[in-house]
């Protein structure tokens, strides 16, 4: 009797157990909200999203040719206006440490979740980054830029489908 009764409350337990482990499991895979566009380049991975920095912000630097470029120095820097929501603006992308490829820009908003183009045709890439040394930089290639809307941006920058570099920008409403 005794060894029943220990038997019975034994895979009791441990049914409770694994109960809980499961939930737990499932909790951790739907931790987050992004839900990738179908239309969206095949490369670009939820796990990009995961990995911004909100910290490291967009900032302006000084090439030692021009003072007016923000972004992330020695990695990508931008010429242009600061963007307003639902205006488009031309910028002027430079890029150090690559000096051709396919240009992909991926926005994402962290406070609304929404994930869009920025390029202000509605398309993901562009080929052609290139022009030899321009301003200090090896490559660039302007582009005309628009977001839909306002708040906390990342700018996930993709050259031949692989994540080159995020640019991190608050977007003020009009």
């Amino acid at each position: 009797m005794k060894v029943k009764t220990f038997f019975v409350a034994f895979l009791l337990c441990l049914f409770v157990i694994s109960g809980c482990e499961s939930s737990k499991v499932q909790k951790v895979q739907n931790s987050t909200n992004i839900t990738l566009p179908k239309d969206i380049p095949s490369f670009v991975k939820e796990k990009d999203f995961e990995k911004v920095d909100w910290d490291r912000m967009a900032t302006e630097f000084d090439t030692g040719e021009r003072n007016d470029m923000f972004g992330n120095k020695n990695k990508i820097g931008i010429i242009g206006p600061e963007l307003k929501p639902k205006e488009i603006d031309k910028w002027l992308w430079h890029f150090w440490g690559i000096n051709k490829g396919e240009f992909t820009v991926v926005g994402y908003n962290n406070n609304t979740s929404k994930i869009s183009p920025i390029l202000s045709d509605g398309v993901w890439s562009r080929n052609g980054i290139g022009g030899g040394k321009v301003n200090g930089a090896d490559a660039s290639i302007p582009s005309n830029v628009v977001l839909p809307e306002a708040g906390k941006w990342a700018l996930l920058v993709y050259i031949d489908g692989k994540l080159f570099d995020t640019l991190v920008m608050d977007i003020k409403g009009k």
